[in-house]
């Protein structure tokens, strides 16, 4: 009887003085969030996964890196539209009319899309009047987009339109 017990007890002390190797997996993160719902909660990161060797240098033993190591940064450029812009009447029958608010002589893309992606129209609107008109005669019912373009900085907005 004690010499099962003894054992036993000599099994427990090995087991718990040794320690098994383990690879734990990180990630760098450059960005993340929990997303919470009425049931479910979903968290994420965006970053590069590691595995190995770490440190608060620029060294890291395994794994993808390049960007933590070369510092990428991100754009943080503006991108709204600069002049405020009115399109109307939506839905459309005949003539669409777009109108600029406070526009100091730009010059302006018009591009028209359909829902396909196709080009169906554009014009470049560079007279320095406020408003633009274009004509829908010709196009068949149904969804397009109306994108708008600053010619100087390339900043864009779009619209849906739907022609009756």
């Amino acid at each position: 009887m004690k010499k099962p017990i003894y054992l036993l007890l000599i099994a427990l002390i090995t087991l718990s003085m040794t320690h098994a190797q383990s690879i734990s997996q990180e990630v760098i993160a450059s960005s993340g969030a929990t997303i919470s719902g009425a049931s479910n909660t979903l968290s994420f990161t965006a970053g590069e996964a590691i595995i190995g060797e770490r440190s608060n240098g620029e060294s890291l033993g395994q794994g993808f890196w390049l960007g933590a190591i070369e510092g990428v940064v991100l754009s943080n450029e503006d991108f709204t539209f600069e002049v405020q812009t009115t399109v109307y009447p939506n839905p459309v029958t005949d003539y669409l009319t777009i109108s600029f608010k406070d526009m100091t002589s730009e010059s302006f893309g018009i591009t028209v899309y359909d829902l396909n992606g196709r080009q169906v129209h554009q014009k470049k609107h560079a007279d320095g009047t406020s408003n633009a008109i274009l004509d829908f005669n010709g196009f068949s019912s149904g969804t397009y987009i109306l994108n708008i373009e600053q010619l100087a900085t390339k900043k864009s907005k779009s619209f849906k339109i739907i022609k009756q």
